[in-house]
């Protein structure tokens, strides 16, 4: 191949190669002459064409972009026209920012690149390309677009909070300022500050590489001549670095403020400032600015007189200065502090135990004091029956198994996780699990896995199924209040006027509803219910949009389908978590929303929303989060997808802060009473409270120091494994209260020991809701912690026999959640007890609920039976009480003696009984052996009767 004259015959066709320059394009040279003559001049088709070709090529780099900011406009109208001005708000003050950061950068670093071009380049190399302004020009634009885009996406909202702040009227202990300059002010200007330092840091530093290079390449390979000899690039350098220590004036104040978020301490686990901080850094800090100003004074002088190594000494002081802070520093800590560490450091570690309980909200928990020398009566017990049957029996896991097994109904339905929410069960308030039956079409067959199903047939879940957490039937499954499609509701539950849930937990995927296809609503029997969402959410479909949102979620198929017209909505945004997301990005909110069905029958999702900070002076930081409230509630409808939220700590300054940016984000009206009664606090937040609390529930410094009284989450046995105890959801009255009401509750245990020393309580009731309390166990009293309690129930000679023999029958025996239940200053311990199978249908049955109180510990089928059995032998208490019998009575009012009994056994009595359990057992072996579930229950209920009838 002669490459000399082009590839083959390509320039016969085209002139493209070889010498062959009468056609084409012709050589670089040719062009130029061309140019020259007349003939390269740039007529109106030309400029018009490139005008055209640049749009196009720009259009095409940026169509993603622009196609994303559409799609962002219409999914935040989507979910509600009101917050398109949050959207607007946010969009024109991140572009204000970012053309500001842009401007400064812009005009810093094209006045030191033109500078470098005329003292490096221009001088000392031969390369024409770097001697144009053009390229000079193109850097400085692409650094500064960059580094606006960094400082705009990252300070606006600081700008935003900055500019419409709220006090806290809490001050800091080391400047007296309110803690509202720092949480709200102080980051803005502490990322201004850190963006210019880092700008004319950046720039002091590539300036002198450049020069340096371009010296040694033009033969200057000595410093000192460097020096000597280039004034112009030293005075350059120096320049550069005098902007630095300018920007750092200002950032020393920001940097004594920072102490307050340093750490301190024997182990250097205590946040804010610490003895040394306080009375060495500090004073560093208010002195430095001073130090800088004289170092830039002197050293713009001498630079002015050409003396340079006194310009470069003044410079060199600065952090000679420092390091000989950092050196008293260290020698303090070593010969001061840390021989009398104790005192010399609490009166700091005050500052941050009383700035931690601030912030995590521990400040205001009432302490109940428990008196366990107290007894147990006949009357107690019979005056608060009711409120000891109100508590959990069942646990999260297996009632999830139990929902998806006994309502899913159809396979394409699933029940992803189960909420608690408070209801009146024939009367009585109980707490309810209840769980949302969403639609999943991972489990669709194969075959109706259709474009057509997964769009436009299969598009919403249907209902929810509810169940009180304190009964079960008699086969120990969940007892249904809200079951079935048609839902239907009984013992006082809401009747469900709009099952459908086109909005969920798991709904992730977009759909096409008022399209040429009817959605399956439901089954009946052999019969599909069809019907036409005609809820106000969606997006009006038309050609155009059609097109964008084909190209948006990479859908060819939606963009040719034919049963899309103008008068279809697709619905997006349709996982709830995402949904209040993109409306407020700015709140952090609970993982596990919350289903409810209101008092008028619809069916709602509850998203507690957080404002949180980490810039709450000597607060200790957990999850990068120092400072922490549930300020809002997101209410969703699940088939509208209409979101509001609402303000429910109006005291919270953050979420005031917000109030005053975005004045219509949050509703103008207060909670509805339709579903304010079913509302609960949020796990997430109790679990991350506790978790505090462990260490800050002191008050006095110097046991803080020791940590000789550091508390622990208890643990637990779940499922044969040692684990610790999340929060739970129960029924209790509050001491001074009458009623009971749902608490979240938590029990702690002392550092690695296992006794009981507290329980820390969260109220969901609408008139203390978020208040604590605590229970505080006297250290003069011993009470046994959860894991204790397990030990006991593994020692239980008759309740090991009893799992023992399930286990042998071909049953997996799991124990469940162990739940602390404080009652009349005494505490009993719950537990329910589950079998099943090992295979993939098992469905796991409450067998057994087990009893503590005191030293005694029961098993029987219900908890009013184990509660009855665990009185009588710990107390000698009368447990007929729990059935609501009455005692018989003297017409004087005299308690009857019942006549003495003989209780003497009898050999012939126990034979029988013995052969009893001897035939129960061979029987439950020979079902189990058929796996006959059926006949085992019956089985089991027979060998549970002679055992006890050999007792």
């Amino acid at each position: 191949m002669d490459l000399k004259n082009g590839f083959g015959g390509f320039g016969t066709f085209g002139g493209f190669g070889g010498n062959d320059s009468s056609g084409g394009f012709g050589s670089a040279k040719d062009m130029a002459e061309k140019f020259k003559r007349g003939n390269g001049k740039m007529t109106k088709g030309k400029k018009i064409l490139l005008i055209v070709i640049v749009a196009l090529v720009l259009l095409v780099l940026f169509a993603g972009r622009i196609l994303n900011f559409v799609m962002d406009i219409w999914q935040v109208n989507e979910v509600g026209s009101g917050y398109t001005d949050i959207f607007w708000k946010n969009f024109f003050c991140r572009l204000a920012v970012s053309a500001s950061g842009f401007l400064i950068v812009f005009i810093a670093a094209t006045i030191n690149l033109f500078v470098l071009r005329r003292l490096a380049f221009i001088k000392h190399t031969n390369v024409s390309f770097l001697e144009k302004k053009w390229p000079y020009f193109l850097f400085a634009l692409v650094f500064s677009v960059v580094f606006g885009g960094i400082m705009g996406e990252n300070a606006y909202v600081e700008l935003l909070t900055a500019l419409n702040y709220t006090d806290f009227n809490t001050v800091d202990p080391l400047f007296g300022r309110d803690i509202g300059y720092y949480v709200f002010i102080r980051p803005f200007f502490n990322t201004i500050v850190t963006s210019l330092k880092s700008v004319f840091l950046l720039q002091a530093i590539l300036v002198a590489v450049v020069y340096v290079a371009v010296f040694m390449m033009s033969g200057i390979r000595n410093v000192k001549e460097m020096v000597i000899t280039q004034r112009g690039a030293l005075t350059h350098v120096l320049a550069n670095v005098l902007l630095y220590y300018i920007t750092m004036i200002f950032s020393y104040r920001l940097a004594a403020e920072g102490l307050m978020y340093g750490k301190f301490g024997g182990n250097g686990d205590i946040v804010g400032a610490g003895f040394i901080e306080t009375n060495i850094w500090l004073k560093y800090y208010q002195f430095a600015p001073y130090i800088i100003l004289a170092a830039v004074l002197f050293a713009v002088f001498f630079l002015w007189r050409k003396k340079y190594k006194a310009s470069i000494g003044f410079v060199a002081a600065v952090p000679v200065i420092y390091l000989a802070v950092l050196l008293v520093s260290v020698l303090t800590q070593q010969f001061v502090v840390a021989p009398d560490e104790r005192n010399h450091q609490t009166p700091y570690i005050k500052h941050n135990m009383e700035a931690t309980q601030n912030a995590f909200g521990l400040n205001d928990i009432r302490e109940v004091q428990f008196d366990f020398n107290k007894q147990l009566t006949n009357d107690v017990i019979r005056e608060n029956k009711d409120e000891l049957l109100n508590t959990r029996v069942i646990d999260f896991g297996a009632s999830l198994t139990a929902y998806n097994q006994l309502q899913y109904l159809r396979k394409y339905y699933t029940f992803n996780d189960i909420d608690v929410v408070p209801y009146n069960i024939d009367g009585n308030l109980t707490g309810v699990f209840m769980s949302a039956r969403e639609l999943n079409k991972e489990n669709l067959e194969e075959s109706a896995r259709s474009y057509t199903n997964e769009k436009f047939r299969y598009t919403h879940g249907f209902g929810v199924a509810a169940s009180p957490f304190n009964q079960i039937t008699e086969d120990g499954q969940p007892a249904f209040v809200i079951k079935d499609i048609p839902p239907k509701s009984t013992n006082g539950m809401p009747e469900i006027t709009q099952p459908r849930i086109y909005y969920g937990e798991s709904t992730n995927d977009y759909v096409i509803v008022g399209s040429n296809n009817k959605e399956l609503d439901y089954s009946e029997g052999y019969q599909d219910i069809e019907y036409t969402y005609d809820g106000d959410s969606g997006v009006q479909m038309s050609f155009f949009k059609k097109l964008l949102f084909s190209i948006y979620y990479g859908d060819y198929k939606m963009f040719f389908s034919g049963n899309i017209d103008n008068s279809s909505k697709i619905l997006i945004n349709r996982n709830i978590s995402e949904r209040v997301k993109m409306v407020a990005p700015f709140f952090k909110y609970e993982g596990d929303p919350c289903i409810v069905v209101d008092d008028d029958g619809k069916i709602k999702w509850v998203v507690d929303g957080y404002t949180y900070s980490d810039q709450y002076p000597y607060s200790q930081s957990f999850n990068g989060v120092n400072y922490i409230r549930n300020s809002v509630k997101a209410i969703v409808d699940a088939y509208t997808g209409d979101v509001k939220f609402y303000i429910i700590d109006p005291d919270d300054p953050i979420v005031n802060t917000y109030k005053k940016i975005y004045p219509s984000l949050f509703a103008d009206e207060p909670i509805p009473e339709a579903i304010k009664n079913h509302l609960t606090v949020p796990e997430g937040l109790f679990t991350l409270q506790s978790k505090v609390y462990q260490r800050y529930h002191l008050d006095d410094a110097g046991q803080f120091y020791d940590q000789s009284d550091v508390w622990r989450v208890s643990t637990e046995k779940y499922q044969n494994n040692e684990v610790t105890v999340t929060p739970y959801f129960n029924m209790f009255t509050i001491e001074g209260e009458t009623e009971p009401e749902l608490v979240l509750t938590i029990p702690y245990v002392l550092g690695d020991k296992y006794n009981m020393v507290g329980i820390l309580m969260l109220r969901s009731s609408p008139e203390h809701y978020g208040e604590m309390v605590l229970y505080r166990i006297p250290k003069s009293n011993t009470v046994y912690g959860p894991m204790q309690i397990e030990n006991k129930i593994d020692n239980d000679p008759d309740i090991s026999r009893e799992m023992t023999l399930w286990g042998q029958g071909g049953s997996t025996v799991i124990r469940g959640n162990l739940l602390v239940i404080p009652f009349e200053n005494s505490i009993f311990y719950v537990e329910p007890v589950y079998i099943t199978s090992q295979n993939n249908a098992s469905l796991p049955e409450v067998k057994r609920i087990i009893v503590a109180y005191k030293d005694a510990v029961a098993m029987a089928p219900t908890l009013e039976e184990a509660l009855s059995e665990v009185l009588k032998t710990s107390d000698g208490l009368n447990p007929s009480h729990l059935t609501q019998t009455t005692e018989p009575t003297q017409p004087n009012g005299e308690d009857v003696t019942p006549p003495a009994q003989n209780n003497a056994p009898d050999p012939s009595k126990a034979a029988e009984e013995i052969q009893k359990v001897l035939d129960a057992y061979d029987a439950f072996k020979s079902s189990s052996g058929k796996n006959d579930w059926n006949k085992m229950g019956q089985d089991l209920d027979e060998l549970d009767k002679a055992i006890n009838g050999l007792r």
